[in-house]
């Protein structure tokens, strides 16, 4: 957990800026990974309820789920900068100061994800591994999971799929309050990788990834699902 001095900087919003500059912030993993796990995530919820043939809907897209996080969790160690978990997890200090700045609606300027927006990834990421997990130990409705010998109950999955909902409102609720104090499109830097940033605020272009590293991660995340279900 650390304090960059390039991923924050003083307050700025786009009311006061004058000039701001394109930058390539976010890699095309990043954003494939947070796009398709929203689609996936929908996916299991609306599937949740579903009996017969259709609870595998609910099944599979919990199974992809578990790559995807596997995925994410890779990624943050071999992917490109501000992917990182290394660049977002802040220490406890900093979430406290960013924390009160942002009260006041001057919070300091992070390129990549703020400290609270860096452990609310952290938090989504181990909620849904949990969510993903004690599904697995579930068995009912004609269903065993591949780790149902642990015997916990479906009531316990249930719990945290409905903390795992809390923690997506909290989250969306935390882009639309960033986006009226800063002026910032987060969901559209999401779609593109780029961010128009202040020009005042050093920051420059993420590097290429390129296609081994991604393909690291894709088979890790590949065999984790094997392994659970082999």
């Amino acid at each position: 957990m650390h304090k960059s001095p390039h991923q924050i900087s003083e307050p700025t919003n786009g009311q006061n800026a004058n000039t701001h500059k394109p930058v390539r912030v976010w890699d095309i993993p990043t954003r494939v990974f947070h796009w398709a796990m929203v689609v996936m995530v929908a996916l299991a919820w609306i599937s949740s309820e579903a009996e017969g043939s259709l609870l595998y809907i609910h099944i599979y897209s919990g199974t992809i789920l578990l790559g995807f996080v596997v995925f994410r969790l890779v990624w943050g160690v071999i992917g490109s900068r501000h992917a990182l978990f290394a660049d977002f997890v802040f220490s406890w200090t900093t979430v406290k100061d960013y924390s009160i700045r942002l009260l006041s609606f001057r919070p300091p300027y992070s390129v990549g994800h703020n400290p609270l927006g860096g452990w609310m990834v952290v938090a989504l990421l181990a909620v849904l591994l949990l969510a993903v997990l004690t599904g697995m130990m579930t068995s009912e409705d004609g269903y065993r999971g591949p780790l149902a010998h642990i015997g916990f109950g479906g009531d316990i999955h249930e719990g945290v799929a409905n903390l795992l909902g809390f923690l997506i409102f909290v989250h969306i609720g935390g882009v639309v309050v960033h986006g009226f104090i800063s002026r910032e499109n987060l969901p559209r830097a999401m779609i593109t990788g780029i961010k128009n940033i202040p020009a005042r605020i050093r920051a420059s272009d993420i590097k290429n990834v390129g296609i081994v590293r991604p393909a690291i991660a894709l088979a890790i995340a590949i065999a984790a699902i094997w392994l659970f279900w082999s």
